[in-house]
């Protein structure tokens, strides 16, 4: 039987909110695999290469880096065993004349100077912007020098403290250097692009940067599935003994290096990485892991000096015997982390029960969805094969994001940030922060009210 739907004003809604979920997808830009000549089709060899990433060597004059020390929480810079490294590491790069600035926030653990963080700024300031790169909240500077519990984890908590750190880094700039900014963007890799998505939705709310464009690229968004995955690659570590893991991190150490000492600007620098990179895909899978577990024990670290009463960790340590501490953090895995230390925490703070899948719900990107869905300045790079997703996951993100999601059939997590494509659409998303009026606000201090993209 026929029915109007004036009549059910709720199915209406309902119609409405599907309507629009079709639309998206429809729009929600798929790369053609016959179209993507991206060389790796092996999505963890893909990953290895962002091993190295790195910038160019020569550079224009005002490429110079600038290095920034900010001092964002009192006594950080003296905590026992740690003096004089409670100041916040971040990175400058300037460019002349009026120019739009870029954050740029890493990948998990990864800091201000990390190989993809610079890859990326060079790649911006080559096209007329500036970068303000940051530190991961998992990074142990960070987690010093800025996370105001030392317990990173909690995404929303830890976006708290990134935008902190991101209005001292651009005043310090600001002061410092006297930049002509014209509008604001950000761009976070992986974890950082969880990040970046509760950052843009802070700063919608507060104003108090004036965020004109946000690009995420390859973030996690069923964040459990993500860690349950990384845990898998680094339990890998249980095939090989502790001489084995040793040779294959030496040899893969070795490996970077000495491609890391080749031109970047040569055609063929990220070529046949698959025969200069002689490891198994279990191998390469192991080291993949192994390198995300790294992060972990280092903040864990951290925290233990910041909070010694807090007995997250129980081996003795003195300024002269530090190795029985610090191998009892790197023994945590990202989920022994999570459910031993900072839902405990979490809870003793709060004074309520949190259970561990409350943390994660809270702190995936599903959590700042809406917030995202209709904001047309936030972009969403990804890739088909990135070992991190799913299939439902990146239907999910092509729902949120529609026509501003580009999703690459192959690429692995974050491999394919050096090729040429990508390269290209980075630019293309962030080009509509190169507009040709001057905002003369942004030379002082407060939000932007330029023209969203």
């Amino acid at each position: 039987m026929a029915f109007h739907t004036s009549l059910f004003p709720r199915w209406r809604g309902i119609f409405a909110v599907l309507l629009l979920s079709i639309c998206q997808i429809a729009s929600a830009k798929r790369v053609e695999e016959s179209s993507y000549r991206y060389p790796y089709k092996n999505p963890y060899l893909a990953t290895a290469t962002v091993a190295i990433l790195k910038d160019r060597e020569q550079r224009y004059v005002w490429e110079e880096t600038q290095h920034l020390d900010l001092t964002l929480i009192p006594g950080r810079n003296d905590v026992p065993l740690l003096e004089g490294k409670g100041k916040l590491r971040v990175r400058y790069s300037p460019h002349p004349g009026p120019a739009p600035l870029v954050f740029l926030l890493p990948g998990f653990g990864g800091s201000a100077y990390s190989g993809a963080a610079r890859y990326l700024a060079q790649l911006l300031t080559d096209h007329g912007f500036q970068v303000l790169s940051l530190p991961s909240p998992f990074h142990w500077n960070f987690a010093l020098a800025a996370s105001r519990s030392a317990l990173p984890g909690l995404t929303e908590k830890d976006s708290e403290d990134v935008y902190r750190a991101m209005q001292a880094a651009l005043n310090a700039v600001r002061e410092r250097f006297h930049p002509e900014i014209t509008r604001i963007g950000l761009i976070g890799l992986s974890h950082g692009a969880l990040t970046a998505a509760f950052v843009r939705k802070l700063d919608s709310e507060r104003k108090e940067i004036g965020l004109d464009a946000t690009l995420m690229i390859n973030p996690p968004i069923d964040l459990l599935g993500a860690i349950r995955t990384i845990e898998q690659l680094a339990d890998l570590e249980r095939r090989y003994t502790k001489q084995q893991r040793s040779n294959i991190q030496s040899y893969a150490i070795g490996t970077g290096s000495a491609a890391l000492g080749r031109d970047i600007e040569d055609p063929a620098y990220f070529a046949d990485w698959d025969r200069r990179l002689e490891l198994s895909d279990e191998q390469i899978r192991y080291l993949i892991g192994w390198t995300l577990r790294q992060p972990v024990g280092s903040s864990l670290y951290v925290s233990s000096l910041v909070h010694p009463s807090m007995g997250f960790l129980r081996a003795p340590i003195t300024p002269d015997y530090r190795s029985a501490r610090l191998e009892e953090a790197r023994s945590y895995s990202l989920m022994a982390y999570l459910q031993r230390v900072l839902v405990p925490q979490l809870e003793r703070t709060g004074k309520r029960k949190l259970r561990f899948e409350e943390l994660i719900k809270a702190s995936s990107l599903k959590s700042v969805a809406p917030a995202l869905s209709g904001d047309p300045t936030v972009y969403l790079m990804h890739n088909a094969d990135d070992f991190l997703v799913s299939e439902v996951d990146l239907a999910f993100a092509e729902r949120i994001f529609g026509e501003r999601a580009i999703i690459y059939p192959r690429g692995g997590h974050l491999g394919n940030l050096w090729y040429t494509q990508n390269r290209r659409d980075i630019l293309t998303m962030l080009k509509p922060l190169l507009g040709q009026h001057t905002d003369e606000r942004r030379t002082a201090k407060g939000p932007s009210t330029a023209a969203a993209p």
